[in-house]
């Protein structure tokens, strides 16, 4: 069966297993109302429980049954909450509620107990509200990169549409919760209507991290590799969408620890939850390093000839595996991927620092570049 549905907006609302309907693949192809009833007030409901793994969850729109929502176990140590409703400019029904059943979760996580995940999408001129200026459906003016919009599919309108689903989807919270959440995941999935222009649906994806990021919120991005590329292209380090932490769909039970090394979605993030599919969908968070650094010894002054040594220091807790990579002026030096490097004529005039990565099951991977030392002509030069 289809799990997608076109909605009257001429988008595509995603019916993909998100949260409790992971039962089965009938369930997870239901339509839109016809979640699994299982809440508290329903006829025969039952209490629902997790596997002892640690995990979070993420629930939304499908777990909600005539207005209410399944209470959240006690052994989940944190949720995200889904605020639409399947596609970026609808609302999820029991948003207020299993947000705030999130919101008492208690125990120790490195995730908040309780944040949020909006739907994202492109749909260009065939969406219900399409800008045609600067301007966001509430009539917020918006400094746009892209240009001027003027009612076309490219970027700079895109920006605009997506500026403007931030502002609506900041609005629904704010009129339903007493606190604003700090951690807003966009998610990015090819269930929802997007271009073949990825510049464009990077576009409107920078136009939400920059409403979100201009209310002092943090974002992340829901993805996999496959889908983020074929949505949105290749990311630029310049990007306001690169450095942002990447929650990452498709992992297991049993491999979602090590698939926290895994590449983040854009560059200089890091990969902060995975999510896997068992009974629910459960959510892996990712631990940090609490140290890492990267030295050179010894420091400052080297000549050609001399061993420089690279220094990790202890990274940890738990055991830690390092890579290296030197590098002469900010440019990989080839086969110098050992702990220690010996600087030959080609370096003499010019800085070389290494460039060390930790590698943890369980620890999102972590690079660290060291300051750089000046090479000497040396005896051996």
């Amino acid at each position: 069966c289809s799990c997608e549905q076109v909605t009257h907006t001429g988008e595509v609302s995603s019916h993909r297993t998100r949260g409790l309907l992971a039962l089965s693949s009938a369930l997870a192809c239901a339509a839109v109302g016809a979640a699994l009833p299982v809440s508290p007030s329903a006829a025969g409901a039952t209490a629902l429980s997790l596997p002892a793994t640690g995990a979070g969850i993420d629930i939304s729109y499908p777990q909600c049954v005539r207005g209410s929502h399944v209470d959240l176990p006690a052994n989940i140590p944190f949720a995200v909450i889904g605020v639409n409703g399947g596609v970026a400019s609808t609302s999820n029904p029991c948003f207020s509620s299993e947000y705030n059943s999130a919101f008492l979760l208690g125990g120790t996580t490195d995730q908040p107990h309780a944040s949020v995940y909006v739907n994202t999408g492109n749909p260009a001129l065939a969406a219900a509200w399409w800008p045609s200026s600067d301007h966001t459906q509430a009539g917020t003016a918006v400094v746009n990169p892209n240009g001027s919009c003027e009612n076309l599919a490219g970027a700079a309108c895109a920006y605009v549409y997506g500026y403007s689903m931030a502002q609506a989807d900041y609005r629904r919270v704010r009129a339903t919760l007493v606190g604003m959440p700090g951690l807003w995941w966009l998610d990015v999935e090819t269930t929802n209507r997007w271009q073949a222009d990825v510049v464009a649906n990077a576009a409107s994806l920078s136009g939400m991290v920059d409403y979100f990021t201009s209310r002092h919120l943090d974002v992340g991005l829901y993805s996999t590799p496959y889908q983020w590329n074929k949505i949105a292209g290749a990311t630029q380090a310049t990007s306001d969408l690169a450095g942002l932490p990447s929650w990452l769909a498709g992992g297991s039970y049993f491999g979602a620890p090590a698939d926290c090394e895994k590449s983040p979605l854009t560059p200089n993030g890091r990969v902060a939850m995975i999510q896997y599919v068992m009974n629910l969908d459960n959510d892996r968070s990712c631990r940090r390093f609490e140290v890492a650094t990267a030295t050179i010894s010894p420091g400052d002054q080297s000549v050609v000839g001399s061993q420089l040594t690279g220094l990790s220091g202890n990274w940890g807790p738990g055991d830690v595996s390092y890579s290296y990579q030197w590098n002469r002026d900010g440019s990989a030096i080839p086969g110098a991927t050992s702990n220690t490097y010996v600087p030959t004529a080609p370096d003499v005039g010019t800085m070389v620092t290494v460039t060390i990565t930790g590698l943890e099951s369980g620890y999102s991977a972590a690079s660290k570049t060291s300051s750089g030392v000046a090479v000497l002509p040396g005896p051996y030069a």
